[in-house]
């Protein structure tokens, strides 16, 4: 049975933007959640109530971890309180209710976690309109579609949807998912269900109560500080040299949020776990177009991915799940061992390898295999030159736009017009008859199928190839690096792969049980994150934050990662320290601390390939073969573009098979 909790989460569900009815304020949500709660308690007989009192009719745990812990608070207290209490003592739960109930329905299968803030109703639930046995017990129909025929006819409410409409009433959730003339129309109806409830009309009122807003009035807000610099360059030195130690100090010295000069650009920083807690859920205020339109231009593509927000951004997420997502891989391990295998058949054993772009050709060629059905490995070079260039000079500005008439850059570019048409050409439907799709197969067929949402002058071709060199590459490199460092974690990781390998070809839930290896990747990604810094937005409403006012407007420059390396979350936070995710520690369960694949709605969608690939290519190598760095006591160096990039050497021993 759902508990009301998880039933007021859909009925707020967004099934377009994947979020939960932005219009309520957290405080709105948080208190009729803890009415929920009540309610449930209510009706399993553990709790009564009167005009004027809530009492305790039964202390026995209900083995309930959305219930138990309120049911605890009440049989410990000993004064006589009222609902209003209680809600009120309830709701300071904050998100702990929001997140157990969602991750509830996401382990029924109701809710699938796209990111850590977008829920999308599952394939099932979308399409039957009805929720997936729970408990042994029938099939129950969507919450929303049956309010909604609650309410727009005569019909006789179930007991329980009596409860729901009157919690969602009390705290004017109608008015955010209906329309004004809908509600006028239904607010007789509401009022005569409201009368039908006698189980929680006390709770209803002490929600009404906790709910009112208390008189506008103007609110004086702080001067956003700016974080000190040079004349006329402003903190352009300090955000090129080490960007990441300059938000840092910024945020020990003025708190999570500040300015930022760079001659003549100017940005608001939002930096620490407060930031990204409040990023993670605010994406209503957020956008990515503005900081993509040139770069998208210089491509030959209208939109993509990546500068798309709201809905649109949202459905082409949904869209693209087989596309970008571990499904990409889903019986193709084999396929990806094999191009790791030939590689490595190809290397010689008396010359050192370059760590970086030996993992760059790897992980293309896995791509091409997995995402394009062709071999790409010969446009290597041109890939990087045309992304790392369309990148430096359109998103992080580091180089004029004349650097793009270079020749090595204007070659880069006409190659890729060349292989765009050659990936076209390849995905003709006659050629395609009879084999599997792909990824450009799936996204040819949402042209077709819808061309006013992604219309031609949106196809972008090359998009998947972007989801492996600066994201599983770089990270197998870091992490390769370190296993060569530390012979007895890499023994481990051996070990574990061995024991994978024994059993036949893994699936992509099997590479989900290397513990030791899952770890050592998690711990990778801390200390060399993908976005190792930061993220731009455009604000698109204004907000407030920790006392401060953001326009609309203004440039974000968002550190999601900058707690990676602070020793307050993450103790001596320079070592390499795989126990740092164990059970015991979960120093990465704070809240906004750790987030290597970004947050909020353009959280990294092919986060889970990524982990899936890493983990099988790091168990695969390892297995294969014996390596050891050249020199044994290179030191690894970095170079900081967009991302970070790892340069190191090592040496093939021999194959083990």
């Amino acid at each position: 049975m759902l508990r009301f909790a998880e039933e007021i989460l859909l009925l707020l569900h967004n099934e377009d933007r994947g979020d939960f009815a932005t219009g309520l304020t957290p405080n709105t949500l948080n208190i009729v959640l803890a009415g929920a709660v009540l309610m449930d308690l209510a009706l399993e007989n553990r709790i009564d109530t009167d005009l004027d009192h809530l009492f305790l009719a039964d202390a026995t745990p209900l083995e309930d971890d959305l219930l138990d812990p309120t049911l605890a608070d009440i049989a410990r207290d000993t004064n006589t309180r009222d609902a209003s209490y209680w809600v009120a003592q309830t709701a300071k739960r904050d998100d702990k209710i929001r997140d157990k109930a969602l991750t509830r329905l996401v382990n029924r299968g109701i809710l699938e976690a796209e990111s850590e803030d977008i829920f999308l109703l599952s394939r099932l639930v979308s399409r039957s309109r009805r929720y997936p046995t729970i408990d042994g017990k029938t099939t129950v129909e969507e919450v929303r579609l049956r309010i909604m025929r609650v309410l727009f006819t005569d019909e006789i409410p179930d007991p329980r949807d009596i409860v729901i409409i009157c919690l969602a009433d009390a705290c004017g959730v109608f008015k955010n998912i209906l329309s004004q003339s809908e509600l006028s129309e239904v607010q007789d109806r509401i009022e005569l269900i409201r009368r039908m409830d006698l189980i929680g009309q006390s709770v209803t009122r002490a929600i009404q109560k906790l709910d009112k807003e208390p008189p506008t009035t103007p609110r004086r807000f702080k001067k956003i500080p700016q974080a000190p610099g040079l004349p006329l360059v402003g903190n352009t030195i300090g955000m090129m040299r080490d960007l990441r130690s300059l938000l840092v100090k910024q945020y020990r010295n003025s708190g999570p949020i500040f300015r930022l000069k760079a001659f003549n650009r100017r940005f608001i920083a939002l930096v620490g776990p407060e930031a990204n807690t409040f990023v993670k859920r605010g994406g209503k205020y957020f956008r990515t177009l503005e900081n993509w339109v040139d770069y998208n231009k210089a491509g030959g593509v209208g939109r993509n991915i990546i500068s798309m927000d709201g809905p649109e951004h949202i459905r082409l997420r949904k869209e693209l799940a087989d596309v970008y997502t571990h499904r990409l891989i889903e019986g193709r391990v084999a396929d990806v061992v094999r191009v790791l295998q030939q590689d490595i058949a190809g290397w010689p054993q008396d010359k050192p390898l370059p760590g970086l772009y030996t993992w760059q050709r790897i992980v293309l060629d896995q791509i091409g295999v997995l995402a394009l059905s062709m071999p790409v490995r010969d446009y290597l070079d041109d890939i990087m030159v045309y992304f790392h260039s369309k990148m430096k000079t359109y998103i992080m500005r580091q180089q004029p736009r004349l650097m793009l008439y270079r020749p090595r850059v204007r070659r880069a570019f006409k190659r890729m017009e060349e292989l765009t048409q050659r990936i076209l050409a390849d995905h003709e439907p006659e050629k395609r008859r009879n084999k599997p799709p792909d990824s450009i197969d799936l996204l040819l067929e949402l042209h077709r199928r819808d061309p006013q949402f992604l219309p031609e002058t949106d196809l972008d071709m090359l998009g998947p190839l972007t989801a492996g060199l600066d994201t599983v590459a770089n990270t197998c490199a870091f992490m390769l690096y370190e296993l060569l460092k530390r012979p007895d974690l890499r023994e481990q990781v051996i070990a574990e792969a061995d024991a994978l390998f024994d059993q036949g070809m893994p699936t992509v839930s099997d590479l989900r049980q290397l513990d030791v290896l899952h770890r050592t990747a998690m711990e990778t990604l801390r200390l060399y994150p993908l976005a190792p810094v930061m993220s731009l937005r455009t604000v698109a409403n204004s907000f407030e934050f920790e006392g401060y006012k953001v326009s609309a407007g203004e440039t974000l420059l968002i550190g999601f990662t900058v707690p990676h390396r602070m020793s307050e979350y993450f103790p001596n936070p320079e070592c390499f320290d795989i126990d740092r995710y164990t059970a015991e520690r979960a120093e990465h369960r704070q809240h906004g601390v750790y987030a290597p694949f970004g947050l909020g709605a353009h959280r990294c969608l092919g986060s889970n390939l990524a982990e899936a690939l890493i983990a099988l290519n790091m168990a695969t190598i390892l297995r294969e073969t014996e390596l050891v760095l050249d020199p044994p006591n290179c030191e690894l160096k970095t170079k900081q573009t967009y991302s970070l990039l790892p340069y190191f050497k090592f040496r093939l021993v021999r194959r083990h098979r």
